[in-house]
């Protein structure tokens, strides 16, 4: 008979980053955080990986709930991730030396503003913020410098709403493991090292590991 504890039912939301994209091991951090708490905290979770590819706050803001409601059984714990904010950033349009972002920072923490705020009401609620792209050519500094406005208005919306929010960005650029785990990707997307690396960071938090249980 198993010795394992069940645990949580985990819905984790977001975009490719989420979901793992250009992962040789697949299920990006989400499965890494399922197989630790299976392996290491004897717990049989239910990790659910809901990321899409290339989503931005729009999309995930009209679709989050009604999947998470399917997945919230009364017998066992809810949690709830949310990491987004880089394909906010990308570019939509490219004039010359212009470009425009996919959503708006206005929009974007409007749209933040509305999911986590109806999550944290639903259910407790975790927020990990946006990672760094390549620090590399004019391009994805554009898109760092954009993720610098928005994690700022991330934190502060996080803050307002009393949510526990893990701020990656600073680090993630500095971090050589992910820098070079980017590189080996395509830039936006680390390769298996890099989602090892962001999995360690978000298991190592103290609000997650609150979250599940791991210490008081």
């Amino acid at each position: 008979m198993s010795k394992a504890t069940t645990g949580h039912r985990i819905c984790c939301f977001g975009d490719s980053l989420v979901n793992g994209v250009r992962d040789g091991e697949k299920g990006g951090w989400p499965m890494r955080l399922g197989r630790r708490l299976l392996g290491e905290a004897k717990r049989e979770t239910t990790i659910y990986n809901l990321g899409i590819r290339a989503e931005t706050t729009e999309g995930l803001k009209a679709r989050w709930k009604f999947e998470a409601e399917l997945r919230m059984v009364a017998e066992f714990p809810s949690l709830l991730l949310f990491s987004f904010g880089v394909n906010d950033a990308n570019h939509a349009e490219d004039r010359g030396e212009e470009t425009t972002m996919r959503v708006s920072p206005a929009k974007s923490a409007v749209n933040a503003a509305e999911i986590i705020g109806e999550a944290s009401k639903l259910a407790p609620t975790l927020w990990i913020g946006p990672q760094a792209v390549i620090d590399g050519g004019k391009s994805s500094q554009e898109i760092n410098e954009r993720l610098e406005g928005l994690n700022q208005i991330y934190l502060e919306t996080a803050r307002g709403f009393d949510v526990p929010y893990l701020d990656l960005l600073g680090t993630t650029l500095a971090d050589e493991i992910w820098q070079r785990a980017l590189r080996r990707g395509d830039g936006y997307h680390p390769d298996k090292t890099g989602y090892d690396r962001l999995a360690d960071l978000i298991w190592d938090w103290n609000d997650w590991q609150k979250a599940v249980g791991l210490i008081d």
